[in-house]
């Protein structure tokens, strides 16, 4: 009566065996699939950052210089002697201040609508075989981009033909991106330098800027 006892505790035995080692290969795999997607996953998220970044901060500040048309003559101011040839590039800081702070503030809230974004990735691209990129039905993630936003005024001197001079004025945004995924984030750092003033100077090149 005891042997069919023994055997049917070595078949168990053997049952729960081989089902830990089924569990442990299909962990393995799935281990080696996701060190397989998740580089390109990150890739295209953060691509899809940069892309969402740059239109958003490009149609923020094209917003608001629309609605500020003379924000050029306020900005700047060229000092001239009484023969027309030019003294100083004289700056207004209060208002170009005034101006960074505005459109930082509204690329910041640009930003803060962005909702959440659908990426549509082939199964082909996901596997990184070469020969099947592009192939395939897509697998679709969702991304929540998060965003911090810094700004800086740069000012530049540029040849613009004879005997003439174009002085702009640039606002260089940086925006820190974070794509939230299933299971995990990226982050990735864009900057864009946008074109915020620009004088054409007709005569010698100022020797130097002032601000007021």
């Amino acid at each position: 009566m005891r042997k069919p006892r023994y055997r049917r505790t070595v078949f168990r035995l053997r049952g729960w065996t081989k089902l830990l080692l089924f569990l442990s290969i299909l962990f393995l795999i799935l281990i080696e699939i996701d060190m397989q997607l998740r580089p390109v996953i990150t890739t295209m998220a953060e691509y899809q950052c940069r892309v969402i970044s740059i239109l958003a901060m490009n149609e923020a500040v094209m917003d608001e210089l629309e609605e500020d048309p003379d924000i050029d003559e306020r900005l700047v101011r060229v000092v001239t002697r009484e023969d027309g040839s030019v003294v100083s590039v004289d700056i207004d800081s209060v208002e170009m201040n005034r101006l960074q702070a505005r459109l930082t503030d509204a690329v910041t809230n640009r930003l803060l609508g962005i909702q959440k974004q659908d990426i549509g990735i082939p199964l082909g691209t996901l596997t990184g075989w070469q020969l099947l990129a592009g192939r395939g039905p897509n697998i679709h993630l969702q991304i929540l981009p998060t965003s911090f936003v810094e700004s800086d005024i740069q000012d530049s001197l540029e040849t613009a033909g004879i005997n003439q001079t174009q002085h702009r004025i640039f606002i260089d945004f940086k925006v820190e991106m974070s794509a939230i995924l299933p299971g995990y984030s990226t982050s990735v750092t864009v900057e864009n330098k946008i074109c915020v003033a620009q004088t054409l100077i007709v005569g010698e090149v100022p020797q130097f800027y002032a601000s007021s």
